[in-house]
């Protein structure tokens, strides 16, 4: 009986796939302006750029300047390939390189991110809406509890991610996270960026006071730790699964079996 032959036509197609998948690999950094968009949700984990060297190829000062890529490499790795609805405070305007290099980055990571920012500059924010096509600008004061709450209505709210990279001020911080946090979904992360504002004065902050947005973490940190019997010093605290640190910046979650609130009327008093 003759030994059958065995094609080898597989052999030749898989020899291909791997010269494709590697030219990709190596080919990237000569890439247009949103080199990994094209390859996004298409390839598994492994073989997919990181956050670092998306964000690094956009310019964002989150990486090299900063080193968010710590805490977001592993934090946002969840969420990386769910329809998520995200917000950041802080397009860039105030930025040397100018706003859009978060936009790109958080396109070209995520696979389907329904994606919102606030910004102070309306100036730049109306300009930049042009630009804007896979994202919702909102411009205004994020220490404006008014237009913060207008924002909620407008947007619907129910965040899965919320990063703060807004002005930096203890009000702004601070304000932001109470009105905010009612607003993200269960399961859901809140980041806080540059938090060594807490020890500068003109940010609002105090090197060795309390009185700070790091004061206020801390004291969540302290209703979390804390025995049982002692009322809570953040409003917060019950909702708050754990605290995550990297320099200058946390990653709060929520509890994965926290209720949103129902929408409530303006004026009408908040309960949690």
């Amino acid at each position: 009986m003759a030994t059958p032959r065995i094609s080898r036509v597989p052999v030749a197609l898989a020899i291909i796939v791997l010269i494709f998948l590697a030219t990709l690999w190596h080919g990237r950094d000569n890439l247009p302006q949103r080199p990994m968009s094209y390859i996004k949700g298409k390839l598994p984990l492994a073989v997919r750029p990181s956050f670092f060297e998306i964000a690094d190829s956009h310019g964002t000062d989150k990486v090299q300047d900063h080193h968010y890529e710590q805490m977001y490499e592993h934090r946002l790795a969840p969420f990386r390939d769910k329809k998520i609805k995200m917000l950041e405070i802080g397009l860039g305007c105030s930025m040397l390189y100018g706003p859009g290099a978060s936009y790109y980055t958080w396109l070209d990571y995520f696979s389907n991110v329904d994606l919102y920012y606030i910004e102070y500059d309306v100036a730049c924010a109306k300009q930049w809406a042009n630009k804007t096509q896979d994202a919702t600008i909102f411009a205004g004061d994020q220490s404006n509890v008014p237009f913060l709450q207008e924002f909620i209505a407008e947007s619907g709210g129910e965040f899965d991610v919320i990063i703060d990279d807004g002005g930096h001020t203890m009000d702004q911080q601070r304000t932001s996270l109470s009105v905010l946090w009612p607003h993200v979904k269960a399961g859901g992360v809140y980041f806080i960026e540059d938090l060594a504002t807490s020890y500068i004065s003109s940010y609002g902050g105090e090197y060795e006071g309390s009185n700070t947005m790091l004061g206020d973490l801390k004291s969540m940190l302290d209703d979390i730790n804390g025995v049982a019997g002692h009322p809570d010093k953040s409003p917060i605290s019950k909702d708050v699964v754990s605290l995550e640190y990297t320099q200058e910046c946390v990653a709060l979650t929520k509890r994965s079996d926290y209720v949103t609130p129902v929408t409530r009327k303006r004026g009408q008093e908040a309960r949690y």
